[in-house]
This record gives C-alpha cells, structure tokens and sequence, in this order.
C-alpha cells in the first residue's frame, strides 16, 4: 500500500476504531476500586496511547472482514502492556514472582482457555474490578476467530515469553536488574548473536512481532506465510528499533528517575544514533522476507517519525536530533512525520 493510502486509511478507519477501543477500556478502568491501580490503568491509556494508534496501521494486512478484530486484540493487549509496565514501576512489592505472576495474563493470552487466576495474588492492591481479566478476555475473543491459529500459536507464545521475561528482570532492584538481563542474553545467545545484552533486551522489549504475526494469521489464506519467517524478519531488528527509539525519547526522564534505560548504554548519544541508524537499516532488510515489504519498510519509517514526534513534545532538545536523522532518511518519513505530529498530542 503506498503510503499517503495508507495514511488515509489510518485516518478514516484504524484511528477511529482504536479510539473507540480505547474509550471502552477507559470506561472499564473509570470502574477500578483500587486507587492505585485506577490510577495507572488510566495513566496507561492517556500517556501511552501513540502505541496503540502506531500499531494499528498492521491493520492494513488485515483482511477487511478482520481488521475489528486485529483492532481489538491490538488495542487490549497493548493496554495490558502499558498497564503493567506501569504497574510495576509503581509496586512496592519487587520481586520476580510478583512480576511473573502479574505479567502471566500476557502468556495466558495465547492459550486460548478460561483463565481467572488471580493475577495480584502477590501485589498489596488487589481490586481492579476484574479489569485485566476483561483485557485478558478481549484478546482471546479475537484470536479463536483465527482458522489457522494453531499454526502461530507457539511462535507468539514465544515472543510474548521473550517480552514477559525482559518486563519482570528489567523491574526489579537495581542489585539485580542488570545482571538478570545480561543472564538473559546469555541463555539466548543463539536469538541474541553478536548483540550486547542492552541491545537484545530492547529487542525482546517490542510488542510489533507479535501484532505482525496476528495481521498474518488473520490473512494467511492470501499470504501463505510461515511464522518462522515473520519471527526472523522482525526479531531482532525492528523490535530493537523500536524500543531503543522508545528508549531514546525517554534518556533524560528516566535518568533523572533511575529507570533502567538502554540507550544510555551506549558510550555516548553519538555512538547510540549511530546505531539506531545502523539497526534502521538492518531492519530494512531483514523485513525483505515478508509479502508487502514496501508496507514494512514505511512502518520502519513511521517508527521514526511516531516516536520523534511524541520526543519533541517531551523534550524540545531532540529537535536538533528529529530534523538531522529524518533528513537522513528522506521524503517518506518526512512525509509520515508531518502527519503523525497531528495525533500524537
């Protein structure tokens, strides 16, 4: 799809019903009883939507008779992410089992069964008004309506294990966030190759594979593809992409906070624009082995010009850096910036 059709289509279909998706769950998070987890529930889906609207636009390898269906699982399990990755942040109770057990909801996704544990068995708030169930519920409406779902079922059990486990090392003390992660990257060193143990874990950080391979699933008839081949397109690159711009835009809050913030890995800003642009252009060619890589390509390009464009409204310093690395990448993220300034708000 060229991409001002794409942009089009953004604007008359996926915005409005990721918007309306995300209302409902709005609605839903208005009726938390915990004060706490009310609060970030609703911190999540008004700082954070930009995710969900970015996402959207893997509606368009959607079959039409899907796309509200992509939208829903899309726009429900990011929210999931969003929540708990605030949640965590906020928790006093920091420990592995805590994050694990939170963070199953996002495995329990894929397994296509009723499950209503009780996800904060370990958290001092405990009351959410069934609200992560409902989420948890949400996407696996979508997903059985997939005729080939258990050809992908694995491959994003997979995925998903790769983020919960990046999630639950990257919250915990700062003793020990660290060494977990570089532990991480060692047990993984097959996926993680030549990568430092900063970069694989950006990489293991993305939610885009698995939004890939759930636009795939919903239009395998047409594409015929193998979810082998959509995990090596989009892991490791473009999910390191994406993550480390996620990271790049939030170098001096978290600083300032003592978040754990892989960009700042790097030994200088230089060095980590510089590899964000070398991984830019390894994505552009690992996304080669998919149908419509002209799509994969532009969404490369929109990664850029969403998160530099929610940057600027952050931290007006990283203009300077926005005008240099979109130059750099020409007319088509110029474009895509143009317009994305006009939703992210």
């Amino acid at each position: 799809m060229f991409y001002p059709a794409l942009m089009t289509a953004f604007y008359k279909s996926y915005q409005p019903k990721t918007k309306s998706f995300l209302s409902l769950y709005e609605q839903h998070a208005q009726q938390i009883t915990d004060p706490k987890l009310k609060k970030e529930a609703l911190a999540s889906l008004s700082k954070k939507a930009f995710h969900c609207y970015g996402a959207s636009f893997y509606a368009a390898l959607v079959s039409e008779e899907y796309q509200a269906d992509y939208l829903k699982f899309m726009t429900a399990y990011q929210t999931m992410c969003d929540y708990l990755d605030n949640l965590v942040d906020q928790t006093n109770v920091i420990n592995e089992t805590n994050f694990r057990r939170l963070h199953q909801s996002l495995l329990d996704v894929f397994k296509l069964t009723p499950h209503a544990p009780n996800y904060y068995q370990y958290q001092t708030q405990q009351l959410d008004g069934g609200y992560l169930n409902m989420l948890v519920r949400l996407c696996q409406e979508s997903l059985k309506k997939i005729p080939h779902y258990s050809l992908y079922a694995s491959w994003l059990g997979r995925l998903a294990g790769l983020y919960v486990d990046l999630q639950v090392y990257k919250h915990l003390k700062v003793s020990e966030r660290e060494v977990r992660l570089i532990q991480l990257s060692s047990q993984q060193k097959r996926l993680a190759g030549d990568l430092t143990w900063f970069e694989f874990g950006a990489a293991c950080g993305s939610t885009l594979g698995i939004f890939t391979m759930v636009a795939y699933a919903m239009n395998q008839d047409r594409y015929q593809i193998q979810p082998e081949c959509i995990f090596q397109a989009m892991f490791p690159a473009v999910q390191e992409l994406h993550i480390m711009l996620d990271y790049l835009i939030d170098l001096e809050e978290d600083i300032e906070e003592g978040e754990l913030n892989f960009f700042s890995y790097y030994h200088n800003f230089e060095e980590g624009i510089y590899r964000i642009l070398d991984v830019y252009y390894e994505a552009q060619q690992q996304i080669r082995l998919l149908p419509e890589k002209g799509f994969h390509q532009t969404i490369n390009d929109g990664l850029f010009a969403l998160y530099l464009a929610e940057g600027v409204k952050k931290n007006p310093k990283l203009r300077i850096v926005q005008k240099q690395i979109i130059k750099k990448l020409g007319f088509r993220a110029r474009f895509l910036f143009h317009h994305t300034r006009k939703f992210v708000k």
